[in-house]
């Protein structure tokens, strides 16, 4: 957990930045929403649990009044815990303990969303986000680590949503969508870390 809470702060720091430098250039949006994960592929043959832990977020500069392009980031935890049962270990003896799985994720990614009808009482939107990864995956048995792993990878997150203003013609507003995020993970249990998200949150403009 300690990666992830410093990889997280790092991320927000990084966010503001980002901010900062958009609201120099002109006009600029930020998205915050909570986030629930469901695993996908071999992510859900060994957790199958949905996760509710997980947060995403994104700042963008407008482009023009439907195209827009910035930063966008997330996190989301999946936890798995196993009856106690006998294990063996590498050494030949036997070892009754619980076993867990924890994987973190945080995808780093340049972004790039399309508002279809602005100005509208419903905005439908589309976005992409394409970057990198950082995973922290640790399968254990009791307090023996058999498998852990802190690395940087590929990751994309197509999305799709709504955005509803809380008044006409406003800039803040309310937001759903959801996001298929591909996640590769080379490991002895997964190939991928791969799930869907579904999430609501708020839009709401960045000033100077």
């Amino acid at each position: 957990m300690r990666f992830s809470k410093i990889s997280l702060a790092l991320i927000t720091a990084l966010g503001f930045t980002v901010a900062a430098q958009a609201q120099q250039k002109g006009k600029a949006q930020m998205d915050i929403q909570y986030n629930v994960g469901l695993p996908m592929g071999s992510l859900k043959e060994t957790i199958s649990e949905t996760s509710v832990r997980g947060l995403q977020g994104s700042v963008l500069y407008g482009i023009n009044h439907k195209l827009a392009i910035g930063f966008g980031t997330g996190f989301q935890d999946f936890y798995r815990k196993e009856p106690r049962q006998l294990y063996k270990l590498s050494d030949g003896s036997d070892l009754s303990a619980v076993r867990s799985y924890s994987i973190q994720t945080i995808p780093l990614l340049a972004e790039v969303k399309y508002q279809f009808s602005p100005g509208a009482v419903v905005q439908p939107y589309a976005a992409l986000g394409v970057g990198g990864n950082l995973i922290n995956y640790n399968d254990m048995v009791g307090e023996f680590s058999l498998e852990q792993k802190a690395k940087f990878g590929f990751a994309a997150r197509p999305e799709a949503g709504v955005f509803v203003p809380f008044k006409k013609a406003g800039e803040t507003g309310f937001t759903l969508g959801a996001s298929y995020n591909l996640m590769p993970l080379n490991s002895d249990a997964f190939s991928s870390v791969n799930h869907i998200g579904v999430h609501a949150g708020v839009s709401f403009p960045l000033r100077k």
